[in-house]
C-alpha cells in the first residue's frame, strides 16, 4: 500500500515544505522568544537613553527651548576638560617658555645621557618644545576659564567617596556574612535586621540619620556628651561631612552585600572544611585557603556592583547636605542634575554623564581583566 502524506514521518513531512529545523535551531527560537520581552524593555529604557545621551552631548541643548538646539561638536567636552574662552598668544609667558625650551631638555639629557639613545633624545627635545613652545601660549581670556572647576570638584569628591566607601561596605558585608553563615534559631532574625535598612527609601534613610547626627538632638551627640566630649556637627563640617555620608551609606546598603556573600559561602563545598580540619588547619588557614578562593567570583561581583553604586551616589548627599559645606560633599550626579535641570544645559549635562559612564565602564572592565589574569 502506498504511503500517504499523513503517514510520512514528521521530519520527512516537514521537509516537503522546506528544510527541517534541527533541535538546536528550535531551542534558539524558544530562547529568543523568552528573551524578547526583556530585550525590548532593555532597549527602550536603557540602551536608547544611553544613545540619546551620547547624541545630546554634541549639542547646545536647552531644556526649555525645544527648537533651539545647536550642534557644537566636542565643545561640551572641551569645556569640561579644558575650559572655555581659551586663546593663544605668542607673548604669553614668553620668558618661561624660552627657559623651558632651553634648559629642561639639557637637564634631562644630562641626567640620563647614558641611558637615552639619540632617537629618544630627539623625541624628548621635540616634546619639550611642543609643551613649552606651543601649549604654554594658551590661556583664558578675560571671560574664560581653564576648566569647569565645579565638575572637577564634584568628580574628585565622587572618587573620594568611592575609595572610602567601597572597602568599608564590601569588608563589612563579608565579615557579617561570615558571622551569619551558621545554623541557629536567631540567625534568621539577625539576617532580616541587617537586610531591613536596604528596603528603606533614601528619603526615610536621610530623615533618620539627619536626626541621629544632629549635635543637639541626636543620639550620636548624646553619646559624645555622655563620654565627656563635645558633640561634632557632622553634616556642617568640611572634614566630617563626607565620612558621615559614607557611614550612612554603609548602614543602608551593607545588607545587600551580606546576602550576596552568604550565597557565595553556602556554595562552597563543606567537605573542603572537613578535610582541612582533619589536616589540622585552623580558622585563619581555612579562610585564606578555602573561603577566599571560593568567594573569588562573588567578591568580584560585589566589588563591581558596589563601585558602580558608589559612583552614582546622589540622593543622600543632595537631601542631607546639598553638596555642602563649601562643596565638601558635592558629587558628580549632583553637578549633572543642576547643570541639566537648574541651568537648563542638557547638552553639557549629557556630556558629563557620558564621561561618568565611561569611567564606570573602564573601572569595571579593569576589574574583570584583573580577575581573568589571576585565574
Amino acid at each position: 500500500m502506498a504511503l500517504t502524506r499523513s503517514k510520512l514521518p514528521r521530519a520527512q513531512d516537514s521537509s516537503l515544505n522546506g528544510r527541517a529545523r534541527t533541535p538546536l535551531q528550535r531551542n534558539g527560537l524558544v530562547a529568543w522568544a523568552f528573551l524578547s520581552p526583556f530585550l525590548a524593555v532593555y532597549g527602550i529604557f536603557l540602551l536608547f537613553p544611553i544613545l540619546q545621551g551620547v547624541y545630546m552631548g554634541f549639542f547646545d541643548w536647552d531644556l526649555l527651548v525645544i527648537d533651539d538646539r545647536k550642534f557644537v561638536g566636542l565643545e561640551n567636552y572641551v569645556r569640561m576638560f579644558f575650559g572655555e574662552g581659551l586663546v593663544w598668544d605668542i607673548n604669553h609667558k614668553f620668558f618661561w617658555r624660552l627657559v623651558g625650551i632651553a634648559l629642561i631638555p639639557l637637564v634631562i639629557i644630562g641626567r640620563f645621557r647614558k641611558k637615552l639613545s639619540s632617537g629618544w633624545a630627539i623625541s624628548l627635545v621635540a616634546s619639550v618644545v611642543i609643551v613649552f613652545g606651543l601649549l604654554m601660549g594658551f590661556h583664558p581670556d578675560e571671560t574664560g576659564r581653564w576648566n569647569d572647576s565645579l565638575f572637577w570638584l564634584s568628580f574628585g569628591n565622587t572618587v573620594a567617596f568611592v575609595l572610602m566607601s567601597t572597602p568599608l561596605i564590601v569588608g563589612a558585608g563579608l565579615l557579617l556574612a561570615l558571622g551569619l553563615n551558621r545554623n541557629s534559631r536567631w540567625v534568621g532574625v539577625l539576617r532580616t535586621l541587617i537586610f531591613a535598612p536596604y528596603v528603606l527609601s533614601v528619603a526615610v534613610l536621610t530623615l533618620i540619620w539627619a536626626f541621629m547626627l544632629n549635635p543637639q538632638l541626636g543620639i550620636v551627640g548624646a553619646l559624645f556628651e555622655y563620654l565627656g566630649q563635645e558633640p561634632i556637627s557632622w553634616l556642617t563640617s568640611t572634614t566630617w561631612a563626607l565620612p558621615a555620608i559614607v557611614v550612612v551609606t554603609m548602614w543602608w546598603t551593607v545588607g545587600f552585600n551580606v546576602v550576596l556573600f552568604l550565597a557565595g559561602l553556602q556554595d562552597i563545598d563543606p567537605s573542603l572544611y572537613d578535610a582541612a580540619s582533619i589536616d589540622g588547619a585552623g580558622r585563619f588557614s581555612k579562610f585564606v585557603n578555602i573561603t577566599i578562593p571560593g568567594l573569588q567570583r562573588t567578591t568580584l561581583l560585589v566589588l563591581v556592583l558596589q563601585i558602580i553604586a558608589s559612583f552614582q551616589i546622589f540622593g543622600q548627599v543632595f537631601i542631607m547636605t546639598r553638596g555642602g559645606p563649601n562643596g565638601a560633599t558635592r558629587v558628580s550626579i549632583q553637578h549633572i542634575y543642576e547643570s541639566g535641570f537648574r541651568d537648563f544645559e542638557l547638552g553639557y549635562a549629557s556630556a558629563m554623564s557620558v564621561f561618568l559612564f565611561l569611567v564606570m565602564v573602564g573601572v569595571s572592565s579593569l576589574q574583570f581583566k584583573l580577575q581573568r589574569t589571576s585565574e
